[in-house]
């Protein structure tokens, strides 16, 4: 299925009766569509409901900060989060709800290849690597499927609500610095590989 395809079949997806109810609009992801990294959030919150862009709010500007902090920009990477309509009142998406998007999910990765899936904040790495506890976790690396790895990162309104504590800012700038190198790892890879294929043909 190309991409474009799943984001229209999921515009208009009905399949979770409060959130449907709720929604201003179906946030489905923003970003390069062919990025070697897909970041997953949680879910959209007030502002990105409204703009339909996820991470547009308080926390999408300290998330800027650190792609860049690692050389990394919007345009390097594909947002896009757990479920794709906002819970009302911003409470944690349910169990169901997360399920009920797992299809469009596994599509998503399927049909981008990525080389590393950033999950950010607990809902979205127990969604992909069945793990929980981000903060003891975070910036490590795991094996998912495919070749492509994953890295769990604190999520940026944990910095906010810390009151912008400077330790904790460091320590996720480091996680987003070991995103980097691995993606500039399997980047050199593919590009050795490309090269061996090359002087064989």
């Amino acid at each position: 299925m190309p991409f474009n395809q799943l984001k229209q079949q999921y515009s208009t997806c009905d399949k979770c009766e409060e959130l449907c109810n709720n929604r201003t609009q179906v946030v489905f992801g923003a970003g390069n569509k062919e990025a070697d990294v897909l970041l997953l959030g949680e879910a959209p919150g007030a502002s990105e409901d409204k703009q339909g862009i996820p991470f547009c709010g308080m926390s999408g500007k300290i998330l800027n900060e650190l792609l860049d902090s690692a050389g990394l920009s919007r345009e390097d990477i594909f947002i896009t989060n757990t479920v794709l309509c906002r819970p009302p009142e911003n409470r944690n998406p349910s169990k169901l709800e997360i399920e009920n998007c797992r299809d469009r999910l596994d599509k998503l990765i399927s049909i981008m290849q990525p080389k590393v899936i950033v999950t950010i904040g607990n809902f979205a790495t127990e969604r992909i690597i069945g793990k929980t506890g981000i903060k003891t976790i975070h910036g490590q690396l795991f094996d998912f499927k495919e070749g492509i790895q994953v890295v769990p990162v604190v999520h940026p309104a944990s910095y906010l609500y810390s009151g912008r504590n400077p330790d904790l800012l460091k320590q996720m700038q480091d996680d987003f610095k070991t995103i980097a190198e691995v993606v500039n790892a399997k980047v050199k890879q593919k590009n050795l590989s490309d090269f061996s294929v090359g002087l064989s043909e």
